[in-house]
């Protein structure tokens, strides 16, 4: 119990930074502060920071396997991020392995968050 409670929190943390982070981006695009492009590179430099983050949080507070608690939030993310490209029709192969690289940012933090 105490392990889906400590997921639960990681979630919570990670969805409302990143809630906070899509809000400064969509004002700085609606005023036009930065091209399109420049957004793309920052949201993505910014969520493999975010998935590392998340990585390294939940193995750091486990202390075992670090890897595979890096792989299992990511990829209960990735899921949700698969969902909704599928319900918009975005899904293509570029975008498999932006989310490969997602999940592979998860388990690298994971594995720090096991030495520290």
């Amino acid at each position: 119990m105490n392990k889906i409670i400590n997921y639960l929190k990681n979630y919570l943390v990670i969805f409302i930074t990143l809630f906070i982070y899509l809000l400064l981006m969509t004002l700085l695009q609606y005023y036009e502060m930065l091209t399109y492009k420049m957004i793309c590179i920052i949201n993505y430099i910014f969520l493999i920071i975010l998935f590392f983050i998340m990585g390294f949080r939940i193995s750091k507070k486990e202390r075992k396997k670090g890897y595979l608690n890096g792989f299992i939030v990511s990829v209960i993310v990735i899921i949700l991020f698969l969902i909704i490209s599928l319900l918009i029709g975005k899904l293509s192969s570029s975008s498999l392995v932006y989310y490969l690289s997602l999940i592979l940012s998860s388990i690298f933090g994971g594995v720090i968050g096991v030495d520290k």
